[in-house]
């Protein structure tokens, strides 16, 4: 089998890893699935020509699906923030911070599950792992129907996050696999502008639904059987349809095949391990990426916790009533997949745009929210110039995409990258749990406390960006020094791709650079 493939162990456990000789000498490391196919083809020149149509292919074949299923992901998330404009909270007998708690429990579950579902997604088929995911949560966003209180809510909310915890680093993995560096950024972001489009989408699907008053079933409750019956259909499709990698897919031909794997591996991150490396988990702690990673996500997810969730309330406290706020609100999602698609299309011209799209989309958030605090007691504001104000705020979505992207692109070693992506998703969920609780009841209809607090948090933002672009550029130059720039190291890459098929982390091997 290709993952059995030995050969001295080239990096012992206490070496500076960046101390040791990036040879051809494997030893004692277990290669990733893929290897074979690697290894007999490792010198094979592979045309730009020949790249974009195995790219072009591998769009055609996976992106539309995978869209689908992150569109879905998302709107599950946040389909009772649709709701709450009809009769839930009623029908429910939700009072005082009950809504507040259902919102944020579902993040508990999410929470609570990142570390068994990234070590999951590692030590498994991650394709499997998602198609169960989906299955899951579908089943349950059904089972929203049968629910009659608030503790059953509860409940349901939370399964409902420990299914949904696959999704975000499960599409971060399984993008890897098959794409370049280069390549990944437009396709997290074609996937990621999913979230504005199934927002628009599911907000006219909720007004349509929304109108049905003439049964015996609340007209919320269609809303959840649309949404989970659509997630079942997907998770069927996934199944059926969705091949674990490049080395096994049966769209390809056996020579495509060959180079779609060449493709992955210069990524020197390999493409799909099963070895749970403990000694990378220290990796992943003592990596300064990932505590700027993790400021970064928590300081823009306190926000997102509250807008997700309250955003609907916030504007319907603009002076809009219930059908209007679903419409009124649409734009704002048009703002977040629009300013995705944007950046996609510049990242694939330009490099260097990753932490820049973590940076610039939060200046317009920025001013939107200021606009709606500054007039919040300006009895003579327009409603129609708030209102266009607070779409603004939803360019902050762009940089959740290119933070995924760092992760995908930037981290090497499987455990390493999996524990990374849970550390980063249990600090997701904090922020996320934390949000709904700034936007308290006896604040309401204009949430002061909230807004001032979303306004501080997009300001870090920036400055955690900054840093991390900053700590990145001065690692490169630093192996540039010790080790050499790529061109004048052309000749022993290979050796960097080698490490990677092998599941070395980034920390490991010296031909491995940042992109920014």
């Amino acid at each position: 089998m290709a993952g059995e493939k030995t050969t001295p162990d080239i990096v012992p456990v206490g070496v500076d890893p960046l101390s040791v000789s990036a040879v051809d000498e494997t030893k004692g490391l277990q290669a990733d699935e893929g290897y074979d196919v690697f290894a007999a083809n490792e010198t094979r020149i592979i045309s730009p020509q020949e790249s974009r149509r195995i790219a072009h292919k591998l769009d055609r074949h996976l992106l539309p699906i995978m869209c689908i299923f992150y569109g879905l992901n998302y709107v599950d998330k946040v389909i009772m923030g649709w709701a709450v404009l009809f009769t839930f909270k009623s029908d429910l007998h939700l009072v005082g911070k009950d809504y507040s708690w259902a919102s944020s429990i579902f993040y508990f579950g999410y929470l609570g599950a990142q570390y068994p579902a990234n070590f999951i997604l590692q030590r498994y088929s991650t394709s499997r792992t998602l198609a169960y995911g989906v299955l899951a949560w579908g089943a349950l966003i059904v089972l929203h129907m049968a629910c009659f209180n608030y503790g059953g809510l509860l409940a349901l909310r939370f399964f409902l996050g420990v299914a949904e915890s696959v999704a975000t680093p499960g599409f971060v993995l399984y993008t890897s696999h098959w794409y370049t560096r280069k390549e990944q950024v437009s396709r997290t972001m074609a996937w990621g502008a999913m979230q504005g489009t199934f927002s628009i989408m599911g907000g006219l699907l909720s007004y349509g639904l929304g109108h049905i008053t003439n049964t015996a079933i609340p007209s919320w409750k269609y809303i959840y059987l649309v949404m989970g019956g659509l997630s079942l259909l997907i998770g069927i499709i996934w199944i059926l349809y969705m091949p674990e990698g490049p080395h096994n897919a049966k769209f390809l031909t056996e020579e495509e095949r060959v180079v779609a794997v060449i493709r992955v591996a210069g990524n020197m991150q390999g493409i799909k391990g099963h070895e749970w490396k403990s000694y990378q988990i220290w990796h992943a702690i003592k990596d300064p990426k990932t505590w700027f990673l993790v400021a970064f996500v928590f300081f823009s997810m306190l926000p997102n916790g509250g807008l997700t969730n309250f955003g609907s309330l916030v504007i319907s406290g603009l002076g809009f009533g219930a059908f209007e706020t679903l419409l009124v609100g649409l734009p704002s999602s048009v703002v977040s997949a629009g300013s995705m698609v944007v950046w996609a299309y510049f990242s694939t011209r330009y490099e260097g745009l990753r932490t820049w799209g973590m940076i610039v989309p939060m200046i317009p958030a920025i001013a939107g929210i200021a606009s709606v605090y500054g007039t919040m007691n300006v009895p003579s504001a327009n409603k129609w110039g708030r209102l266009v104000a607070y779409w603004l705020i939803n360019s902050y979505a762009v940089t959740w995409p290119f933070t995924l992207t760092i992760i995908g692109q930037n981290i090497a070693g499987h455990t390493k990258r999996a524990v990374t992506n849970a550390i980063l998703l249990i600090f997701f969920s904090a922020g996320n749990i934390a949000g709904p609780f700034f936007f308290r009841s006896q604040d309401a209809p204009k949430y002061v406390l909230a807004i001032t607090i979303i306004l501080v948090c997009f300001c870090l933002c920036i400055f955690i960006s900054i840093g991390l672009r900053a700590y990145m550029m001065m690692s490169n130059r630093i192996r540039d020094r010790k080790y050499g720039t790529a061109e004048s190291r052309e000749g022993e890459v290979l050796d960097g791709v080698r490490l990677g098929m092998h599941d070395l982390t980034e920390l490991e091997n010296p031909d491995f650079r940042y992109v920014l």
